[in-house]
């Protein structure tokens, strides 16, 4: 693994000691059960390295933005679905924003989550902003990122400063605010930026100043897709590239009528280039086509759709800052 400027977790940090673990447990609970488990398997070899070594796992986490204790909040789901793949014996604090400290940075609480242990280590790609567990406790305790984080930092600053060329980027989804500044990076290393999803009509209502190689989608006439005829432009580009960066769903995939998404993703796992996919509803969207396990297999898969465009945007992530 390439120096990105952090320690990165290693038997020698964690051993003999009590261990203090930030996961990526923020995924889909319905009915009591972990619906979708993506990101919590994208930290089991960090969480496997600490039960082998440590003497004690303590792990905290997000789930959702609960007004207070809600318990439809509750990490007990989550506790149970690492019980049922392995790990009985971790000791898991309930969510951290039941506690209005936690995003209010307030230092007392990140000295009573720091005395329950000797090493902070962090290994939640997806949660880049400024909290106690994501930017105080870095700075009182011992600490170091999880192997997922460093592999992700790595991924995509090395996509950012040095892609394979030809080189796409598709951006679908909405949020323009989000995604302009990471097209505006994207667009001077790009051959093609593709562009689908909400994001098109975001996109012409506003005051971006479109360069030749954005193409923006055609969308459906009830606005809820984008058109067979871009898919079939698009195909050359995606077929021709040796780095693809995907962020994002083409339409509202949720409606198995508005197909694109799963038909663009299986253009894209056709391909033979490096594949760099990110974002929840990307997951969500292979997930549903039944693609989720092959794109595992062909492409890397951030665990983090914010964290990725603001990466690849700004070049850092407050995480990293903290971290380094």
């Amino acid at each position: 693994m390439v120096n990105i400027g952090m320690q990165i977790v290693n038997p020698q940090i964690v051993s003999g000691k009590k261990v203090l673990l930030r996961l990526d447990l923020d995924v889909p609970v319905e009915n009591g059960e972990v619906t979708e488990d993506f990101r919590l398997k994208a930290g089991i070899s960090t969480l496997k390295l600490c039960v082998q070594n440590a003497s004690k796992v303590i792990v905290i986490g997000h789930l959702g933005r609960p007004a207070g204790k809600d318990t439809a909040f509750s990490l007990d789901p989550v506790r149970r679905w690492f019980e049922q793949n392995g790990f009985p014996q971790i000791e898991m604090l309930e969510n951290l924003r039941f506690d209005p400290r936690e995003e209010s940075l307030d230092m007392g609480f990140a000295q009573k989550l720091a005395c329950m242990a000797d090493v902070y280590i962090f290994e939640a790609f997806a949660s880049h902003r400024l909290a106690v567990s994501t930017t105080i406790l870095p700075t009182i305790m011992p600490h170091a990122c999880g192997l997922r984080f460093a592999k992700e930092v790595e991924t995509l600053e090395r996509v950012r400063n040095n892609p394979k060329k030809p080189f796409v980027a598709i951006m679908g989804g909405a949020k323009a605010s989000d995604k302009l500044p990471v097209i505006e990076v994207l667009v001077k290393k790009a051959d093609a930026v593709l562009v689908g999803g909400k994001l098109v009509s975001e996109i012409q209502n506003s005051k971006f100043k479109i360069q030749n190689n954005v193409l923006v989608g055609k969308l459906t006439e009830d606005g809820f897709d984008i058109a067979e005829e871009t898919l079939e432009s698009w195909r050359r580009f995606i077929l021709e590239a040796k780095e693809i960066v995907w962020n994002g769903p083409v339409g509202k995939f949720e409606d198995p009528k508005n197909d694109a998404t799963k038909k663009l993703a299986e253009i894209i796992l056709q391909s033979d280039a490096d594949i760099i996919i990110g974002g929840g509803d990307s997951i969500a969207a292979l997930n549903q086509a039944g693609l989720l396990e092959k794109a595992e297999e062909k492409a890397f898969i951030s665990t983090g759709g914010g964290a990725m465009l603001k990466l690849l945007s700004d070049g850092t992530l407050p995480t990293i800052e903290a971290f380094k």
